[in-house]
C-alpha cells in the first residue's frame, strides 16, 4: 500500500501512523490542488490521508469542511473515516487504535497536532515553538522553507524522511538532526526580518488583514505571525495572495480567521470551494489563474468584510 498525504504536519503524522502499522510500505506527498485537478495518478493501493477525495483511493482519512460538503461526497460504506475533528491524524489514531495499542506512543504528538492544525495555540506557542509546534511550523509548505535553495538536502527530501523517522525518534530527537537544526537555525535567524516584511506589505482593511506578496522574495515565516504584528492584531481574518508555487500560471490565495481575535463568522472553506478550493470554516485557499486573481481578491475581501 501507498500513503499519499499532504507534506505538513498533520498528513505526515497520518503517514507515519501507517507506516508504524505495516499499512504501507509507499509515501507520497501530494498538494490538494493537484488533487482536484487529477494531476496524481490514485489506485486502490493508496490510503488517501488529509487531501481531496479521489474514486480509484483504498481508503480516505480527512477533516475538511469542504470535502464533507461536496456534492460527490463518497457512499457511506467507503473505507476510512472523514469528519470535522481538529485534525486527520486524530481521525487516523483512533481509527487504528482498537487493533493497534501500541500506537499509544503517538498520543502526545497527535494531540499537539490537533492543537497546531486548529489553530489552538498561545501567543508564546507562535512567537517561541518548540517540540510538535516547532517541528509543525519548519514542515509546514506556508512557512516557506521550500524555497531556501541552500540547504544540504531539498526541503521536499527532508520532509519526505520524517514519517519513517517518526516510528523511531521523539520529536526532539528529530529536531537535533543536522538536516532539522539547519532549518530550526533559518527559521529563528529569520525571525525579525519576516516580521518586517509582512508589516511593510500588509494594511488593515476594515476588519480584514490584506497581503499582498506575489513577485516577492518572502522571508520564512508561520502562518500566525500576521495576527501577532503592531497596526494589524485588530484584524479578525487575513486574505493573503502570492505566487503558486511554478510552473502553475496560478496565484495561491489563503484565507483564515485571526487565532488571537476570534470573531469572524465568515466560512473560510465555503468562501474559496467558490472559486476552485477548499478547506475548513477558519483557514481555507484557493488558486485562481493569474488573470483572474485580482478579482477573485477583491471579491474575497469583500466577502470577508463586517
Amino acid at each position: 500500500m501507498r500513503a499519499v498525504y499532504r507534506g505538513d504536519l498533520d498528513g505526515t503524522v497520518c503517514a507515519a501512523i501507517l507506516k508504524y502499522i505495516g499499512l504501507c510500505d509507499e509515501i507520497l506527498q501530494a498538494h490538494p490542488k493537484d488533487m482536484q485537478d487529477q494531476k496524481v495518478e490514485v489506485t486502490n493501493q493508496d490510503i488517501l490521508c488529509n487531501l481531496p477525495y479521489h474514486p480509484n483511493c483504498y481508503m480516505w482519512f480527512d477533516h475538511h469542511s469542504s470535502e464533507i460538503t461536496r456534492d460527490d461526497f463518497p457512499p457511506d460504506d467507503f473505507k476510512g473515516w472523514v469528519e470535522l475533528a481538529p485534525s486527520t491524524a486524530g481521525l487516523v489514531y483512533q481509527y487504528f487504535l482498537p487493533k493497534h495499542p501500541g500506537l499509544t506512543r503517538f498520543e502526545q504528538i497527535v494531540d499537539e497536532t490537533d492543537l497546531l492544525d486548529s489553530a489552538d495555540l498561545t501567543l508564546e506557542q507562535v512567537l517561541n515553538p518548540t517540540g510538535t509546534f516547532l517541528l509543525g511550523f519548519i514542515l509546514d509548505p506556508r512557512t516557506g522553507l521550500g524555497l531556501s535553495r541552500d540547504f544540504v538536502i531539498s526541503n521536499f527530501e527532508w520532509s519526505s524522511q520524517l514519517p519513517e523517522l517518526l516510528t523511531k525518534l521523539s520529536v526532539n530527537e528529530i529536531l537535533a538532526l543536522p538536516d532539522s537544526r539547519e532549518r530550526v537555525q533559518r527559521y529563528n535567524e529569520m525571525k525579525e526580518a519576516a516580521a518586517e516584511f509582512y508589516t511593510a506589505n500588509s494594511r488593515l482593511d476594515g476588519n480584514v488583514i490584506v497581503t499582498d506578496i506575489r513577485g516577492m522574495d518572502i522571508p520564512p515565516a508561520n502562518r500566525f505571525l500576521i495576527y501577532t504584528l503592531p497596526g494589524l492584531e485588530e484584524g479578525n481574518i487575513s486574505v493573503r495572495i502570492a505566487d503558486a508555487k511554478p510552473p502553475s500560471n496560478t496565484d495561491s490565495i489563503a484565507v483564515a480567521h485571526s487565532i488571537f481575535n476570534r470573531t469572524s463568522a465568515v466560512d473560510c472553506g465555503g468562501l474559496c470551494k467558490k472559486y476552485g478550493g477548499g478547506g475548513h470554516r477558519g483557514a481555507a485557499a484557493c488558486q485562481p489563474s493569474d488573470k483572474e486573481s485580482d478579482r477573485v481578491l477583491k471579491e474575497i475581501i469583500a466577502a470577508c468584510k463586517e
